[in-house]
């Protein structure tokens, strides 16, 4: 008998530069172990889409390695692949097809049989909320409806680990609510990375929190760990240049002033029932939008 890997995804020193100019991850590591829920946090553009393609070998990293049940993640990984679930942001359909043809498709991509195909089928197409429209051409499908019909081809092939980008996006609460009930059902039975810019959904279903900003990894460990770097209450970020405008936005957007004296670092004060995760969410993409690079966070 061998022995399975421990680590579902393992990223060493991970760097990705886009055509020599753009630089989208630096030198990451991190491990996503067999049987957890990773949750992945970052604002528009930290890197989290780029960190998820090099992971399912769809693009090549520049530098590092990067590894999934123990072997080598690259374009090429077809078998590894396989045995991965994956949900974009942006699902795209034959706009001809119905629900039903689609997802037979995508069984005869895994090689299902056809019994097994059809008993999958008829169970993904009742956990999403999709059977009394399977029968519609996806065309006619609103944005929710295409993404719980995406959540359900990416199970087809009862994947061990599944990597969903931005699950709830376009889902109204009743749809939201299933999803997150649905990998609520897989947690510690499949391995799940969530990519999301809802903190809500990552606080419930997630094990652990990977926090990406401008390519970097700036945190990684439980919402307990998180919570425990504040001891005083106070957030403090160090940012790569002084910028009045993200001190504004934050003024703005937290109703409270920066308390910081050095203008390279932003200290921000924490209420009793704020949540560490949300401000730091907030920061993030106040920063993103002020075009200031974050480089650190802790406390004081």
């Amino acid at each position: 008998m061998t022995n399975q890997p421990m680590e579902a995804i393992a990223f060493e020193r991970v760097t990705k530069v886009f055509q020599s100019r753009l630089v989208a991850l630096t030198d990451i590591s991190f491990t996503v172990p067999v049987g957890s829920t990773v949750g992945l946090l970052g604002a528009n553009g930290a890197g989290k889409s780029t960190a998820i393609h090099i992971a399912l070998g769809l693009i090549k990293q520049s530098a590092g390695d990067v590894r999934a049940f123990g072997s080598p993640m690259n374009p090429g990984a077809k078998s590894l692949r396989q045995r991965v679930g994956f949900l974009s942001d942006e699902p795209v359909f034959p706009k001809d097809l119905t629900a039903l043809r689609y997802l037979r498709f995508v069984g005869k991509c895994f090689g299902l049989s056809r019994r097994d195909h059809n008993a999958r089928m008829g169970m993904l197409l009742n956990a999403v909320g999709l059977t009394d429209d399977a029968g519609r051409t996806i065309s006619s499908y609103s944005t929710g409806m295409k993404t719980r019909l995406a959540i359900a081809a990416s199970l087809m092939n009862d994947p061990e680990l599944l990597i969903w980008d931005e699950p709830t996006a376009g889902l109204d609460p009743i749809s939201r609510r299933q999803t997150l009930d649905l990998l609520e059902e897989y947690r510690g039975r499949k391995t799940v990375v969530l990519s999301s810019h809802i903190l809500g959904d990552i606080d419930r279903v997630c094990d652990r929190l990977l926090v990406l900003n401008q390519g970097q990894l700036l945190f990684d460990g439980s919402r307990a760990d998180l919570e425990s770097l504040l001891p005083e209450s106070v957030l403090e970020v160090r940012i790569s240049r002084p910028t009045e405008s993200l001190r504004a936005a934050i003024k703005e957007h937290l109703d409270r002033e920066d308390q910081g004296q050095d203008p390279g670092v932003l200290r921000i004060e924490l209420r009793a029932d704020e949540r560490v995760g949300e401000i730091v969410g907030v920061v993030l993409q106040l920063a993103k939008k002020a075009e200031v690079d974050v480089v650190g966070i802790n406390s004081t």
